[in-house]
């Protein structure tokens, strides 16, 4: 998915066949497409019928998704909504009804690799296009420092970011040699491998063997985390490109080429407002293809999230059932208790009546577990135990959540038809638009998209009117007529501008994990606790949802985590899973690599 950062990257014109299925690479025993494949139609089988209750909290991707196979296995579930509405960040928001323009809100394109997303499309024959407007795939206008440069499709980055192009092209096709200090003090030399190659070693045809057999992606990956762990994506761009081999073979010029990477990357992004987030999280990006080839829905990706929750489906003693049958919207959780051997769901100042649950798997945003839920609690609240064991609760306390927003608007005509831009890249307040056409006669202009600090900039301003026009003064900079296309269709600015800031939504308080350098470690406490939990007995509450997953903000990352906790929960209540011999129980491995080494 890309939920809620842009493409920075194009997929290579190589010979090697396209791939049947993807791992991600800090889960490289399984491909869970493969996994889905191979277990049929349903995740789990149980001798009896479960007879435990089993509660979900959180109607987003991973919520609804944990759902629906679970009530497919016949398994017992309540799922519990704060709000009115279901899809969580899947929020496509239309300006009316009876009309295609669309404010796709969070989840916005999505690449390949997401196989679990495109089996789900698929399955409800949701329809998938490329036809999305990104940068310098459509014509382009790119404004930096006073210069605008206009690029026609297909061209290349204005010639004062050849040295950054270049150098991170360069890293990503070939890998780097550098020095470093290792925890002993030590100075190293290590080659790394390009992240592209690795990426393709992960890749695999139909019968389930690596497109590149010939690279090891473990011991690969291992010596980025050697390097890399403590990181900041500044701290490795410094390491890589202010040394005595850097990629692209030209030294980057400080402060000048960070600041062009920071402002516009290599030409589809600015990275500034990521500085300060772990080297290894962009660089997950890449190895993953999840800025690959990525494609938009039409529909409006809320589609899928209706179709899990209408969709009937057939359970194994024949009956049938939908997930909204299961479903309580406007119940706002406000704790998660262990009293004795249940879970005791709370919203107000009481439990919930469905309740106490034999399992509960929260799926919401990793602040909302520990704000709403209190699964961030380490000592007792009277008869009430906390739920986690008190490395998962600290992590749930420091992984770092990034804002992130987004402002859209429809106008009375698709006026870039007429020869204007489709996209603008630059360094104002706007930083990223697109142009848009959902098939209608309206237009629709994604005028900002930004995260960071640059959303931080903007969340001030919560008047519709008053935020268009903040932008358009912002793009005026750089292309005064297209800003002055900027005008609302019927000069209506309540109806025909949607904005959002992740950061203040209730129930959300912030947009995507990103973590800080250092904290890979509090990643894999969270993603992999289901494995602890499969194999007791006891009343466990298992987390899912994309903030406790490698990949933040993208919604493989919601549906990694829901299959890892719908496949705990079964396998706990006594179920056996299908591919016996090929699950996220199974094939997953949390030692395969060495996450917690801190170099100088």
């Amino acid at each position: 998915m890309t939920w809620l950062i842009p493409n920075k990257t194009r997929a290579l014109k190589t010979a090697t066949p396209a791939p049947a299925y993807y791992r991600y690479i800090d889960t490289p025993g399984i491909s869970y497409g493969r996994w889905r494949d191979m277990a049929g139609e349903r995740i789990g089988t149980f001798e009896q019928t479960p007879t435990a209750s089993v509660a979900i909290i959180g109607a987003g991707l991973a919520g609804l998704s944990a759902a629906y196979e679970l009530l497919k296995c016949g398994v017992n579930v309540t799922l519990f909504e704060a709000g009115q509405r279901i899809g969580g960040r899947l929020y496509s928001k239309k300006f009316s009804e009876g009309q295609p323009e669309i404010a796709e809100l969070g989840a916005m394109r999505f690449p390949p690799s997401e196989e679990l997303l495109f089996q789900y499309l698929d399955a409800f024959n949701i329809q998938t296009t490329p036809d999305f407007p990104d940068p310098l795939t459509v014509e382009t206008l790119i404004g930096y420092k006073n210069n605008t440069y206009t690029i026609a499709a297909g061209g290349k980055v204005p010639p004062e970011f050849n040295t950054v192009n270049q150098g991170w092209n360069a890293l990503m096709a070939d890998g780097a040699t550098l020095k470093f200090v290792d925890h002993t003090g030590t100075t190293q030399t290590v080659q790394l491998a390009a992240p592209n190659d690795i990426g393709l070693a992960l890749q695999l045809d139909a019968n389930g063997h690596p497109l590149k057999p010939d690279l090891d992606p473990i011991a690969e990956w291992q010596k980025y985390l050697d390097v890399f762990t403590n990181k900041s994506l500044f701290d490795g761009l410094v390491l890589l490109f202010d040394g005595p081999n850097p990629p692209g073979d030209e030294a980057w010029q400080y402060p000048e080429d960070y600041e062009r990477f920071a402002s516009l990357g290599t030409g589809f992004g600015g990275f500034g407002p990521l500085y300060q987030v772990g080297f290894l999280e962009i660089l997950r990006l890449v190895i993953n293809s999840l800025e690959t080839d990525q494609r938009f829905v039409p529909s409006g990706i809320e589609s899928l999230a209706e179709s899990l929750y209408s969709t009937t489906l057939t359970q194994p003693d024949g009956t049938t059932t939908r997930v909204q049958d299961h479903t309580q919207t406007g119940v706002a959780v406000t704790g998660v208790y262990k009293v004795g051997n249940k879970i005791e769901i709370y919203a107000g100042g009481s439990p919930v009546t469905e309740g106490p649950f034999d399992r509960v798997i929260v799926a919401t945003t990793q602040r909302a577990m520990e704000i709403d839920a209190k699964l961030g609690m380490f000592l007792p609240l009277d008869d009430k135990q906390p739920t986690q064991p008190t490395e998962v609760a600290q992590s749930l306390r420091d992984l770092h959540i990034m804002n992130s927003s987004k402002v859209f608007l429809r106008t009375a005509t698709q006026f870039w038809n007429d020869g204007q831009v489709r996209c603008i890249l630059s360094d104002s307040l706007s930083a990223n638009l697109y142009t848009l056409d959902y098939g209608g006669s309206y237009g629709v202009v994604l005028v900002s998209y930004v995260w960071g600090d640059a959303s931080i900039k903007q969340i001030s301003f919560q008047d519709p009117e008053t935020r268009l026009k903040l932008l358009q003064e912002a793009i005026a900079e750089y292309d005064a007529d297209f800003a002055a296309e900027l005008v609302p269709l019927d000069g209506d600015y309540q109806t025909n501008v949607i904005f959002i800031d992740w950061e203040i939504q209730p129930h959300f308080y912030g947009a995507f994990k990103l973590n800080r350098p250092g904290q890979e470690h509090d990643a894999k406490s969270l993603f992999f606790e289901y494995q602890n939990l499969a194999g007791s007995n006891d009343a466990s509450v298992f987390l899912a949802g994309d903030s406790v997953s490698w990949v933040g903000g993208w919604t493989e990352g919601a549906l990694h985590t829901a299959m890892n906790a719908a496949c705990g929960v079964i396998q706990s209540l006594g179920g056996t899973l299908n591919a016996a011999d090929y699950n996220p129980l199974s094939s997953i491995d949390a030692d395969t690599y060495n996450y917690d080494v801190l170099n100088g």
